[in-house]
C-alpha cells in the first residue's frame, strides 16, 4: 500500500512537472494554459476570497442532499427490480437507457419546476445519481445465491434475519460502489448547472473567473474540487473494503444461522 501510495505522488509530481514546463516554453498562451506555480499560488488567493465559503456550502448542499434523495430512490428501486423478474423486464429498458442520457438536458425543466435557486441543482444531482445507485442495487439484489436464502430458511431464520445475514451483506459492497458512482455524477451534474443558471456555487465562480479572464484562479478552483473530489472517492473506497471484508465474513454465517 505504501508502494502504491509512493507511485501516486510521483506521478502527480511529474504531471505538475509536464505542465509547468508546457506552460513555461510558450507553446501555449499563459492566458489560457498558465504555469502550474502560478495555479498554486492562486490557490490561496481562491480559498481566500470572501465568496469561497458561501461557494462551497451551496455546492455541497446540492451534492449531499441530491446524493442522498438519489439513494432514496435508486436503492427501493433498484431492490425492487433485483427481486421481481417482471419489474426487472418492465424497467430494465427504461433504466439503462435513460440512463445514458446527460441528464444536463433536463436542466430547463427543472428550472421551470424548481426555480432558479439551489433546488433545481438538486433535482439535477438527484436523478443523474440515481441511476447508477439502483443499477448498482439491482445488480447486487440479482447476483444474491438462492442457495443461501434456502439454507437460511430451512435453518429456521426470520425474515429480518434473512435480511440482516443475506442480503445486507450481499448488497453493502456493491451499495457503497453504486453510492460512489453516483457521488461523482452528482458533483458533475450539479457544477455544469450552476455553470448554466446560478448566482453562487463552484461551478458558477469557475465560469466567473473564466469571464474575468482569470485563469489561473479558474484552474486553482478547479484543482481545488478534484482534490476533494479524490478525497471523498478514497474513503468511499476504504468504506468498500471494509464492506467486501464484512461480506466474506458473514457470508457464511447467513446460511448457518438459526
Amino acid at each position: 500500500m505504501r508502494t502504491v501510495w509512493i507511485l501516486r505522488v510521483l506521478a502527480l509530481l511529474f504531471l505538475l512537472l509536464v505542465w509547468e514546463l508546457i506552460a513555461r516554453t510558450g507553446v501555449i498562451a499563459a492566458s489560457v494554459f498558465p504555469p502550474a506555480t502560478e495555479v498554486l499560488l492562486a490557490v490561496g488567493d481562491v480559498v481566500g476570497h470572501r465568496s469561497f465559503a458561501l461557494d462551497v456550502s451551496a455546492s455541497l448542499y446540492e451534492i449531499a442532499v441530491g446524493t442522498a434523495i438519489a439513494v432514496l430512490v435508486g436503492v427501493p428501486l433498484g431492490s425492487a427490480m433485483g427481486a421481481g423478474d417482471y419489474v426487472y423486464r418492465l424497467l430494465d429498458p427504461l433504466l439503462y437507457y435513460f440512463g445514458a442520457v446527460p441528464k444536463i438536458v433536463l436542466l430547463p425543466i427543472f428550472v421551470l419546476f424548481l426555480g432558479t435557486g439551489i433546488e433545481s441543482k438538486v433535482g439535477i444531482a438527484a436523478i443523474s445519481a440515481a441511476f447508477p445507485i439502483a443499477v448498482s442495487t439491482a445488480v447486487a439484489v440479482r447476483e444474491i445465491r438462492p442457495i443461501y436464502l434456502s439454507a437460511a430458511r430451512v435453518l429456521g431464520a426470520s425474515r429480518m434475519q434473512v435480511y440482516r445475514f443475506v442480503h445486507l451483506p450481499a448488497l453493502l459492497g456493491p451499495l457503497l460502489g453504486g453510492v460512489r458512482l453516483g457521488l461523482g455524477v452528482a458533483i458533475t451534474a450539479a457544477l455544469l448547472a450552476e455553470t448554466k443558471v446560478a448566482d453562487m456555487g463552484l461551478g458558477y465562480r469557475a465560469i466567473e473567473y473564466y469571464g474575468r479572464l482569470d485563469t489561473a484562479q479558474m484552474y486553482a478552483l478547479l484543482l481545488i474540487v478534484f482534490a476533494a473530489a479524490a478525497v471523498v472517492s478514497l474513503g468511499l473506497s476504504a468504506l468498500i473494503r471494509r464492506a467486501t471484508h464484512f461480506q466474506q465474513q458473514t457470508t457464511t454465517a447467513g446460511t448457518s444461522v438459526a
